[in-house]
């Protein structure tokens, strides 16, 4: 598996928007995360460029407009996904260890996700890889 998208409610009001993210009411697991994070990227910067071999990431943008590109490293099969705070609804994206994978930002200004884990990182496990190229 690639990755699996995990979809939300998107409520919107004249001042914003709120879509929740982690809450014990939802069935899809695991939800118990012990470690997330948020990552800024400035305009026309990228951020990872790389895989684990045993972290699982779920991933959510909080700002601006961001293209997710991942590849298997086993399979080479590979996929892009168009993340906005724009957009209709509001995506989860699960990443399972040996998916390469680059955020890219293409908004002219900041773009920001959050990140889950269960587990902080933990030393060797981030191997850097050509995602695109």
């Amino acid at each position: 598996m690639l990755f699996k998208e995990i979809h939300r409610e998107k409520l919107q009001r004249e001042d914003g928007w709120l879509s929740e993210l982690v809450s014990m009411k939802y069935s899809d697991l695991p939800f118990n995360c012990l470690h997330s994070y948020l990552v800024c990227i400035k305009k026309g910067k990228t951020r990872a460029n790389h895989y684990h071999l045993e972290k699982e990431e779920w991933m959510a943008i909080t700002s601006g407009k961001i293209d997710l590109s991942l590849k298997d490293i086993k399979t080479k099969e590979g996929a892009t996904i168009h993340l906005d705070t724009k957009s209709k609804d509001y995506k989860i994206i699960y990443i399972p260890p040996l998916v390469a994978h680059i955020l890219v930002n293409v908004e002219d200004g900041e773009s920001s996700a959050v990140v889950f884990s269960k587990a902080p990182e933990k030393a060797g496990d981030t191997t850097p890889y050509e995602v695109r190229g």
